[in-house]
């Protein structure tokens, strides 16, 4: 699931407190995702008291592996904004 080079890339302007929120709510889906993969391969999750709906685990961690590129893009792109 990695950026379409079709996708526009949108700029926006958030404080830094915001994007931080942004990343916690973006984890916590990935970990429903995980969750979600984990249960279609084992039967069971410990991770998450939620699952989604899909047809198999690959795809499960494959939406999962998506959100945590996004997640690792906005830091890298905080912590290049961080002043020395």
């Amino acid at each position: 699931m990695k950026h379409s080079s079709n996708d526009p890339i949108v700029t926006l302007y958030l404080t830094r407190t915001a994007v931080w929120q942004i990343c916690d709510g973006l984890h916590q889906r990935m970990l429903v995702w995980r969750a979600t993969a984990q249960y279609l391969e084992e039967g069971y999750t410990d991770i998450s008291d939620s699952i989604e709906e899909c047809h198999h685990s690959h795809e499960a961690k494959a939406i999962a592996d998506w959100y945590e590129e996004i997640i690792q893009s906005i830091r890298d792109q905080v912590d290049s904004q961080t002043p020395p």
